[in-house]
């Protein structure tokens, strides 16, 4: 097979290495496999044992989960599924459960999901057994021998549901999409209404970036010089971040759910944080890039191929396009849907 070159949203840490380096990696590549392998055959067992349950494998990032379990209802039914499983990573699967069309969720650790993906792209089962990959398949290039690469055309050509629904879950066009429920027994912690009259802004993504600090800052001033208290998404991730200004908070999936209402407004980069936002009631924004002197700020429905309004909410979420040259314009029109 021809190798890719690697582009930019490719998953790893996309070095060359030297001829003893590959060695090593060549030997972690085998030992992730072989544990791949087990956790692949463990699921595979327990479906022998349960028919008409099929496995959904989401391996990699928030946004990636949700458009899965948006899409559940439509998978079991096109499909004839009578019981739906995702498995992802912990934080992840704790959201997906709550979705309508999922019946349960398995959590696995960074570790076990990077290996299960190893076993998936070289094994080429990507839907076999009752398992499905949810995601683009990948080969693995020996130059960059921890890096996933996406066969093409990857994530080119059409908008994210679409990819979802055709070259993944294998569902036609506009498939109905499913909401959240949260169950009986979850209870709001009382703590969420002190966050009536505040904003929370998510400025960090892993594959959206490009947006500086300097703008969120800026945008947390002219808040604050309106009297919000101005609160900042934090998972606990490497590539997470706290503005200057705002306070850090961090949630996990399932407390996002809960509380995204309660506040004022949320404002966001495009990524899989507002996936799941866009889930609940909350009023958001969600910044792309791509702005330009001449392009509207606003994004019209349709325009763009990872609107989270894809996902089944258009009311009271404001999509627009970052231009640097244009910040004091976007500050003001998120001042405007905020009030």
């Amino acid at each position: 097979m021809e190798l890719l070159q690697k582009p930019d949203d490719q998953i790893g840490s996309g070095e060359s290495v030297d001829f003893n380096e590959r060695l090593q990696l060549i030997e972690n590549i085998c030992q992730y496999y072989a544990f791949g392998k087990e956790l692949y055959d463990a699921l595979s067992k327990n479906l022998e044992e349960s028919p008409g349950v099929e496995v959904i494998v989401s391996p990699a990032n928030l946004g990636d989960t949700v458009f899965i379990a948006t899409l559940s209802s439509a998978y079991k039914s096109v499909h004839n599924i009578d019981k739906l499983i995702i498995v992802a990573k912990k934080r992840q699967a704790e959201a997906a459960e709550w979705f309508e069309g999922v019946d349960s969720a398995v959590g696995l650790s960074d570790y076990e999901m990077w290996c299960l993906r190893y076993y998936f792209t070289i094994s080429r089962k990507f839907y076999l057994n009752g398992i499905r990959y949810g995601h683009i398949p990948c080969i693995i290039d020996l130059d960059y021998p921890e890096t996933f690469f996406h066969i093409p055309p990857g994530f080119g050509g059409e908008s994210l549901i679409r990819i979802w629904e055709s070259r993944i879950l294998d569902l036609p066009y506009n498939s109905s999409t499913c909401d959240i429920t949260v169950p009986e027994d979850y209870k709001v912690d009382e703590n969420v209404e002190k966050y009536r009259d505040s904003i929370l802004i998510a400025p960090a993504a892993f594959t959206n970036t490009g947006i500086p600090d300097s703008f969120w800052e800026k945008l947390v001033n002219s808040l604050k010089q309106r009297g919000f208290m101005v609160y900042c998404n934090s998972g606990g991730l490497y590539y997470d971040k706290v503005i200057s200004g705002s306070v850090e908070l961090v949630l996990r999936t399932r407390e996002l759910i809960l509380s995204a209402e309660y506040f004022r407004h949320i404002i966001g980069v495009r990524s899989g944080f507002t996936d799941l936002v866009s889930k609940t009631n909350a009023r958001l924004s969600v910044m792309h890039l791509g702005g330009t002197l001449d392009l509207p700020l606003r994004i019209e429905y349709g325009s763009v191929g990872d609107d989270v309004r894809d996902l089944g909410r258009i009311k009271d979420i404001f999509p627009m396009r970052y231009c640097p040259e244009r910040e004091d314009e976007i500050i003001q029109l998120i001042i405007e849907d905020i009030q």
